[in-house]
């Protein structure tokens, strides 16, 4: 089991909340525009951890607005929101009202659309939030 994070601001707008209702993570960018993040979206598996997260620079906390389990990780549309491509994701903890700010140290990948956690105590301190 991976652990992903994924950001939820789009042009400025938290996203966070339609992620939770409409069960997805979606990439804000098309394809075309940052095919990156669509090839890494892609490695994410059934069964695997994902938070929502904000972090604007790298010394700031980690910033957790959700955390859920991935169900269905074909990368689509119909996956996700706002005509953008996205996978399913059963939320099972819902922290948009009132993130959680957890210390983390700085890590390429944190302030970006979409990362891989691998750092322990991170994933415990995500884990610790259910």
């Amino acid at each position: 089991m991976a652990v992903w994070g994924v950001g939820a601001t789009w042009n400025g707008q938290d996203v966070s909340k339609e992620f939770i209702g409409y069960e997805t993570a979606t990439i804000g960018w098309n394809r075309e525009e940052n095919p990156k993040f669509h090839e890494l979206m892609t490695k994410i598996c059934p069964g695997d951890l994902i938070f929502i997260k904000a972090r604007f620079m790298m010394n700031d906390p980690l910033r957790i607005k959700g955390i859920g389990i991935v169900v269905d990780t074909k990368l689509c549309k119909e996956n996700g929101y706002h005509d953008r491509d996205g996978i399913k994701v059963h939320w099972v903890k819902n922290l948009t009202d009132s993130p959680a700010d957890i210390s983390a140290p700085s890590k390429y990948g944190s302030t970006h659309t979409l990362y891989q956690e691998d750092n322990p105590d991170v994933i415990q301190k995500i884990v610790n939030l259910l």
